[in-house]
């Protein structure tokens, strides 16, 4: 594995676990290496001098056991020369012998080296207090050596197991099964919506008298990203800053909304740290966040607390640190930050303690099927970046980013971690990762646009359930990034983008053989990708145009109005844009190109609509307000893409939208439509649009 440690004047092998991890120092030479592999992959460590790879012998570079004994390994060398990979063992302790004879420029200021590893097999629990601080002392050398300025920042999340058996709208998820909440949902004829710290609850049984059923009121410290629904429970999700314990939580409140005109507050769990993001299947919610603890502490005080901090009010009213037992560090990992998983079984009112285990190793992305979680994290040339935001100050951005994959088994509130892998390149989103038939697909970017140097290429791997490759795309347009995908079975449609919109269908029915099918090269880009059905594909995103920069003298591609496409995929080698539309004018936008969640869907009416904010250009760069509100288009393989309604209140004049009055989201129930913003509700007939009831909400 790639996950490196710059040591100056030192090779650092961190000391984190007894009998895993090493600290020796050897002079002159610098190494980078992670100090542990899963026994499904390869171990790699890279130097700072070429090595000659004429002298690359078993007499110049062997490795031994615990008991120095020399063993069979593969040892390779990297195009760059400088970089090893030694794979082919037996999960166990190694040391990896390279003499000075090996390396290209072998001098007096070149030294032999011996660097030990080792091959896990499985996650080892954290077994002690002083075992955890020697994690965290190591990173705390590690810093010292690099000298690194770090930059602090943070970013919080703001992206139903049991439907309603009403004829309602559901929240636009991307695993059927697999729930994911949003900030407004819909139940029983009531609609839930987030308004500042609090929630909406509006009585829409009557689309022609709304009615406000009630308000629940949330403390003003608590942030609420989204809802979700499960049964008789409406689930709140949110981050709250607790001033006492001078940390952040991230909370999940229950209610019972059996009567939803009195939601019934029954329970609050909460783990440290910021929240990532929430998944509901099988009847178990599951909190996914990130939680930074402040080691550097351990440079003032003899024995801080540096396990994350949790919190169940079925067990009482006291924040709890995470037992030992509950702490484990992930493979390859080492960069301060945990990972927090907390599964609450919602099952006959959500009365059983929750399951909450850390994993030293942050992540940023996520993906969960119904049987399996994971977590992705990117490292930028061999390091992996915190997740908590942390951001390293190099002078040498943009470097390369490839990504880290870890997957967990998951069974109701049971968690068993399965391994890791590393894939080229960074990952745009959950839509380019997909679970099929056990297989996991993932869709990245490698490299830079911008950079001539190491240009731009775009794979898809396909990795088994034990994450080892079992088939590849690689080096998908050149000089382009990935800017939107999605898995439809055995089919893969990826869109990247420079200065055209290519649309490449990949299939993948084959995972050792994925093979691509056709490409469609068009102006604009699709943000996101929604399946119409097995061979239709809808593309929402934005119209290019090229302009030329007379200083630069080099051609460049500016964004222009909205855009939404129809792609007929039926002929997979030969995909077409069978019909498209033009949104607004310049600057128009809405928050479904950004969030899936905004997609309004109705299957009988074959409606497909989102909140927009329409502009148009004025004079030179500047763009006009033109109005805000919402869109509704009938979408069918036969007719194309049709504008059935055009919800938009016109501009009277002013310069900008209202924040207050901007649609957040668009829903109905049963044949009424209705368009939810901060401050009013406003109901419609779902058949022509005609105006019912508008609701002031204060």
């Amino acid at each position: 594995m790639k996950n490196k440690w710059i040591a100056i004047l030192l090779i650092t092998v961190l000391a984190i676990l007894p009998g895993i991890f090493m600290l020796m120092s050897v002079p002159k030479v610098e190494a980078q290496t992670a100090s542990a592999s899963m026994t499904t992959h390869s171990w790699q460590v890279s130097f700072t001098k070429t090595l000659n790879e004429s002298k690359i012998t078993e007499d110049n570079v062997y490795v031994t056991n615990n008991k120095d004994q020399k063993v069979t390994a593969t040892v390779t060398l990297t195009e760059d020369k400088m970089t090893m990979i030694v794979s082919d063992l037996a999960p166990g302790s190694y040391k990896l012998h390279v003499n000075k004879e090996a390396f290209a420029q072998s001098g007096p200021k070149t030294a032999s080296q011996v660097i030990p590893f080792t091959v896990i097999e499985k996650l080892e629990t954290v077994k002690s207090e002083k075992e955890l601080q020697q994690y965290f002392k190591a990173l705390l050398a590690n810093h010292s050596q690099k000298e690194l300025n770090y930059e602090t920042t943070v970013e919080m999340a703001s992206s139903e197991d049991k439907a309603s058996s009403n004829n309602a709208s559901t929240t636009n998820n991307q695993v059927e099964g697999v729930e994911e909440g949003d900030i407004v949902v819909v139940k029983d004829g009531f609609i839930y919506a987030v308004k500042d710290q609090g929630i909406t609850v509006v009585d829409g049984k009557d689309p022609k008298n709304l009615k406000l059923a009630t308000t629940i009121k949330l403390k003003e410290s608590k942030y609420i990203s989204k809802l979700a629904l499960y049964d008789n429970l409406l689930i709140v999700i949110g981050d709250e800053y607790l001033e006492k314990v001078g940390t952040s939580m991230s909370t999940a409140i229950l209610y019972d909304i059996s009567n939803p005109k009195k939601p019934k507050l029954i329970r609050e769990v909460g783990q440290e740290g910021y929240l990532q993001d929430i998944r509901i299947t099988n009847g178990t919610l599951y909190l996914i966040g990130n939680m930074y603890p402040n080691y550097w502490m351990l440079r003032e005080q003899k024995a801080p607390d540096l396990k994350p901090k949790t919190f169940d009010s079925v067990e009482g009213k006291e924040y709890k640190s995470l037992p030992l037992e509950k702490i484990s560090i992930l493979p390859n990992t080492m960069d301060g930050t945990y990972s927090l998983i907390t599964a609450v079984d919602l099952k006959n009112g959500a009365k059983t303690t929750a399951n909450t285990k850390g994993y030293l190793g942050g992540s940023s992305g996520m993906y969960m099927s119904e049987n399996a979680l994971y977590l992705t994290t990117p490292i930028y040339d061999g390091n992996p970046v915190p997740a908590a935001g942390r951001v390293m100050d190099m002078i040498w951005m943009p470097r390369t980013t490839d990504t880290q994959v870890f997957k967990w088994g998951v069974d109701g509130t049971a968690m068993n971690f399965v391994g890791t892998t590393e894939v080229k390149g960074s990952v745009l989103n959950q839509y380019s990762m997909d679970e099929y038939k056990g297989n996991f697909r993932i869709v990245t970017t490698e490299g830079s646009t911008w950079d001539e140097q190491k240009i731009s290429r775009n794979h898809l791997f396909i990795l088994d359930k034990n994450l080892q490759e079992l088939g590849a795309v690689k080096d998908l347009a050149p000089g382009e990034k990935v800017y939107s995908a999605r898995f439809m079975g055995e089919k893969a449609y990826v869109v990247t983008f420079k200065q055209v919109d290519p649309l490449f269908v990949i299939d993948v029915a084959n995972p050792k053989k994925p093979t691509v099918l056709g490409e469609l090269k068009i102006p604009g880009f699709s943000n996101y990708l929604h399946p119409l059905d097995d061979t239709h594909l809808i593309g929402i995103g934005y119209d290019t145009e090229q302009r030329y920069d007379a200083y630069s003298k080099r051609n460049f591609t500016v964004t222009t109005n909205m855009k939404m496409s129809l792609f007929d995929v039926s002929d997979f080698k030969n995909p077409k844009e069978q019909s498209t539309v033009k949104i607004g004018g310049k600057g128009s936008y809405s928050e479904v190109q950004y969030n899936p969640k905004a997609l309004f869907r109705n299957k009988e009416y074959h409606y497909f609509g989102f909140p927009v904010v329409l502009y148009d250009a004025g004079k030179g760069d500047e763009v006009v307000y033109k109005g805000q509100g919402a869109q509704i288009y009938e979408i069918t393989a036969d007719k194309g893409i049709v504008l059935k309604g055009n919800i938009v209140n016109k501009s009277t004049g002013d310069q900008y939208e209202s924040w207050e009055q901007r649609v957040q989201r668009v829903v109905y129930i049963d044949d009424a439509l209705y368009t939810v913003a901060s401050n009013e509700v406003k109901s419609y007939q779902l058949k022509d649009f005609t105006p019912l009831d508008t609701l002031t909400i204060k």
